[in-house]
């Protein structure tokens, strides 16, 4: 069983150093003091002799999230780098760090943005073999940063300590008798608005842009990602290089354009009624992975040419999930992770995407039922990039990045974030096409 005895023992040995370093082994960070503006930088120390570095910082940011607005709060960031393309000045300053660039006097950098239930560092960086996606990127040559917006990992979690803000259907099935004794009403009884990850995530692009000395970032999403780099690059496109679109969600191309309305005074979005807050455990994580490889009667069916996944994953991906939440790990039986409950969501429609010229990859698993591939045909067609590629993956599912063909989204991804290119194709004579398929042995065909 994945039941840990106690909240600090719940980080893995790096995260806890990390985080003890900066906010105290179970500390929620969103009930800290308020500091003025600056950035916390802290290696992890038991590995800082390795060759990809990993650098975790805090990223201050005025919230913009409803139930937390106004406060300075504390964005989590994780970097990884190769230590022979990093020249360090003051690793424990705010912003004083010099890197030597290769070629172009820069090393290009990529941020990473997490979908709807788990944070970045849980599923860009996890601890198995070599399916780090952070890891792959950096020996690359890439400086890379995942990010966890508000609602996940170490980052702010306002008004999510209550267990009463989650959804009575949740509470019955997940958190009675612990922590509840019975159901109860919410406390804060409103959705978060897709505006707030915007924001945090333009707080961190500006300070990468700065502390980094580069006028762009690449972007990488997955899953409800797809809304939050592909809005914020709609509305940021000067700020963003390429894009790697990992099975996106939930595009919808005549989805109104128009935010929710504001406090005329406070000019403060008004927040729109629903549920805060989901919780998940791990037995609940593996089952939707599993309905990619399902028929419709929940019966298992994969083909006869797949093997889809080592087992020693799903429970590293599973204990890693509930580490990166010190208080929801304490709930239920076995432990769960908290996040916000699908927001508020406007734009990430045909507006949007033609406002989208930046280099665009997406790629999904063949199998995936849980991000359908029609509205991303339908995402593809609309973006006004003339670089863009849409690749289908055989023998993968939405949780393609913890599955055996793993590799070929890794080598995808730095492939195109270094030349915008795919399948060895160095003139672009394929974006007339734009789209291919990828067979159970790793071969590419165009379609």
């Amino acid at each position: 069983m994945l039941r840990l005895p106690l909240p600090c023992s719940l980080l893995t040995v790096t995260a806890a150093l990390a985080t003890g370093l900066a906010i105290g082994c179970g500390a929620d960070p969103s009930q800290e003091p308020q500091r003025a503006p600056s950035t916390e930088v802290s290696a992890i120390r038991n590995i800082d002799k390795a060759p990809i570095r990993t650098i975790d910082h805090y990223v201050h940011h005025v919230s913009t999230v409803d139930a937390n607005y106004g406060k300075q709060v504390k964005l989590f960031v994780r970097e990884k780098v190769r230590r022979d393309l990093q020249v360090d000045r003051d690793i424990d300053g705010d912003d004083d760090v010099e890197r030597s660039r290769g070629r172009k006097g820069r090393l290009p950098v990529v941020l990473m943005i997490a979908g709807a239930t788990q944070p970045s560092v849980s599923i860009y960086d996890i601890p198995f073999k070599d399916y780090s996606w952070m890891t792959y990127l950096a020996q690359a040559g890439f400086d890379v940063f995942a990010m966890d917006l508000t609602g996940y990992g170490s980052s702010p979690r306002p008004a999510m300590d209550d267990p009463c803000n989650a959804s009575i259907v949740q509470q019955l099935a997940l958190l009675i008798p612990n922590p509840l004794a019975y159901t109860c009403p919410p406390s804060y009884a409103f959705k978060m608005a897709i505006q707030s990850d915007w924001d945090e995530m333009d707080t961190v692009v500006d300070y990468l842009r700065e502390s980094r000395g580069v006028d762009r970032v690449s972007l990488i999403g997955w899953s409800r990602g797809g809304p939050r780099i592909g809005g914020y690059t709609a509305r940021h496109g000067e700020k963003v290089e390429k894009l790697v679109l990992y099975s996106p969600a939930v595009y919808d191309r005549d989805r109104t354009s128009s935010e929710p309305p504001r406090d005329p005074v406070t000019h403060r979005l008004i927040p729109q009624p629903g549920i805060l807050m989901q919780v998940q455990n791990v037995k609940g994580l593996l089952a939707n992975w599993d309905t990619n490889w399902q028929d419709k009667d929940g019966k298992p069916a994969i083909p006869e040419e797949c093997d889809p996944f080592e087992p020693a994953i799903r429970e590293v991906l599973g204990s890693t999930s509930v580490a990166s939440d010190a208080l929801g790990s304490t709930w239920g039986s076995d432990g769960v992770f908290r996040a916000p409950a699908q927001n508020t969501l406007w734009g990430w429609n045909a507006t949007d995407a033609g406002k989208i010229t930046a280099p665009t990859l997406i790629i999904r698993g063949l199998r995936d039922v849980q991000a359908p591939e029609p509205p991303q045909r339908l995402l593809f067609a609309d973006l006004k990039a003339v670089q863009k590629v849409f690749v289908r993956v055989a023998c993968a599912g939405h949780q393609l990045l913890f599955e055996n063909q793993h590799r070929i989204l890794l080598r995808a991804s730095e492939k195109w974030l270094r030349d915008g290119t795919f399948a060895g194709d160095d003139h672009g004579s394929y974006f007339d096409r734009g789209s291919y398929f990828v067979d159970a042995k790793g071969q590419a065909k165009a379609e």
